[in-house]
């Protein structure tokens, strides 16, 4: 079973959100950071970047960062729909 990630909301994450320490998304290259409380608290994860940014760049460029574009890839079709 997979679970969503936080900033794509695609299913990719192989463990709950709160057990994936550290585990990076390959579709949006968001680093799970399960020490962070709230939507806009900055992530020490991913350079200070919060959660609610990372799903604006998503939105605008594929990527948590701009600059990880290059890394970041669409998601499949069991990641867009999850479990069955």
């Amino acid at each position: 079973m997979k679970y969503k990630c936080l900033c794509c909301g695609n299913y990719t994450l192989p463990v709950e959100p709160e057990a994936a320490v550290a585990f990076i998304c390959p579709v949006c290259y968001w680093e799970n950071d399960v020490f962070i409380s709230s939507e806009n608290e900055p992530s020490d994860e991913n350079r200070s970047l919060t959660l609610l940014q990372a799903r604006e760049n998503y939105k605008k460029y594929g990527a948590c960062r701009v600059e990880l574009v290059q890394y970041a890839r669409k998601p499949t079709e069991d990641e867009l729909t999850g479990p069955k």
